[in-house]
């Protein structure tokens, strides 16, 4: 995480850093991403990089935690939308995420994102547990079976975020959505059909 003397920074400074780094990372695969690169390109000295961040996992983790605040928020925004139905939001989900960085050209963040967790190693118990309970009573419940909310929920993100991950791949939009949609199908509505 950054230090306080990065936070203390003229907010233009932050943004700069911040913006060139995330352009970084979604050009190039995480062992290649260059730390002289951002910082001639942030036009700082090598010496206050190091006094912002401890090294290049460091600023990676922070640009991680942007991002997932930035798709918290859009899930809740999405959530209160359709008046806490789950299908719907997690439909409208993928779109959103998908083209927000497909257009942007950022879906190389993801990739990173990807290889970044595998490369650490740490499990994690619930990643999403944070999220779930600032959500948690958003979720409209009056149709769902009884089961542990956070489950479903904790299930809902793992389908979306490995279609995520295919789509940072694959780049096939249509395909991935289309392969989203049906798995969102099973997870919501069963694989029996409506007279069994």
């Amino acid at each position: 995480m950054p230090s306080s003397t990065f936070f203390n920074l003229e907010k233009e400074k932050q943004t700069k850093l911040i913006s060139n780094s995330l352009k970084e990372f979604a050009n190039k695969k995480y062992h290649e991403v260059s730390i002289n690169k951002i910082i001639a390109n942030s036009n700082i000295p090598r010496g206050s990089f190091y006094m912002y961040f401890k090294d290049k996992e460091d600023l990676f983790e922070y640009l991680i935690e942007l991002n997932t605040k930035e798709i918290n928020k859009i899930i809740k925004n999405l959530l209160i939308a359709n008046n806490g139905d789950l299908y719907h939001t997690f439909k409208m989900l993928f779109e959103e995420i998908t083209k927000k960085y497909y257009k942007e050209e950022a879906i190389g963040i993801f990739k990173n994102i990807f290889i970044f967790k595998s490369l650490r190693n740490k499990p994690v118990e619930n990643p999403h547990h944070d999220l779930f309970l600032d959500i948690k009573d958003n979720i409209n419940t009056n149709n769902l079976k009884n089961e542990s909310l956070e489950f479903i929920f904790t299930m809902l993100m793992h389908s979306l975020f490995l279609s995520i991950e295919e789509f940072s791949l694959t780049k096939d939009y249509e395909k991935t959505k289309r392969k989203y949609f049906q798995k969102l199908d099973i997870l919501c509505y069963g694989i029996y059909k409506e007279d069994n």
